[in-house]
């Protein structure tokens, strides 16, 4: 349901300056918030830089959510550490529903919890592996959602939400809620990362965050950028390019994807 593993560090395309990690994982314009105590490394886009979708309803879900200090790690679904530090930014404190949440399953468990908030329950549902619509018919019952989303998480997977996404039409559309999502296909796993910040530089240039499940189950993270020894969660987004790396994993210019 998820991906198949590389402990190889892809080479990175990315050579660009970069924003400095925000304090406590959320975007305050151009400047660090330090957390605590700690140290806090600073680098910069440039001279400026800009937050864009300030008035979107998921962004701002997503940019509410809240965070663990960015110096814990990601644990699993028992709440032991599950190994998965050297991809993390900081941890997202949203937690799991089912021993099988996986990546795909955040990025349906996030949307329907958005939707459930904004009391939009009709439009809360999802595509099961045989391509079969299951609606969510619990309305305002929050314990009906999380029964309804860990059966969800059982006959729904990457492939299937492939096919329910539609394509951004350029990259340069890229906005949060957006998914970067390579299918599972035959022996070969899928994955899918979801975007939850973008912003752009004063030349116009686009950088953004996303966030992940992961296999095993674990605690969601927004991801750092591994290009690079600072605890940075920020990728340069080149909108001309076939494939789009973002540490492991390689999506085509065509796998970025949105809900209907």
């Amino acid at each position: 349901m998820m991906m198949k593993i590389n402990r190889l560090i892809a080479p990175c395309l990315i050579g660009v300056a970069l924003c400095i990690g925000f304090g406590s994982c959320k975007a305050d314009g151009n400047k660090s918030v330090p957390d605590g105590d700690e140290p806090q490394t600073e680098c910069s886009f440039g001279e400026s830089f800009e937050i864009q979708f300030k008035d979107d309803a998921f962004a701002n879900f997503l940019r509410s959510l809240p965070r663990k200090d960015k110096y814990k790690t990601i644990k699993n679904y028992e709440g032991k550490s599950a190994n998965l530090d050297w991809y993390k930014y900081c941890v997202i404190d949203f937690p799991l529903l089912s021993p099988v949440e996986q990546c795909a399953d955040v990025c349906m468990h996030l949307r329907a919890e958005f939707l459930f908030r904004q009391k939009q329950y009709d439009k809360i549902h999802f595509l099961d592996i045989n391509g079969r619509d299951n609606p969510y018919k619990g309305g305002a019952s929050h314990q009906a959602l999380e029964k309804y989303l860990r059966r969800v998480y059982e006959i729904s997977n990457t492939a299937s939400m492939y096919k329910e996404l539609v394509t951004v039409p350029s990259l340069s559309d890229i906005r949060p809620g957006d998914m970067f999502i390579y299918p599972a296909k035959g022996n070969h796993l899928g994955h899918v990362v979801m975007v939850c910040e973008v912003a752009k530089d004063k030349n116009g240039d686009i950088y953004y965050q996303v966030l992940q499940g992961y296999t095993p189950a674990c605690e969601p993270h927004i991801m750092r950028n591994n290009c690079y020894k600072e605890n940075i969660p920020w990728f340069k987004l080149d909108t001309k390019a076939d494939v789009v790396e973002i540490n492991l994993f390689k999506f085509g210019k065509g796998q970025l994807k949105r809900w209907r």
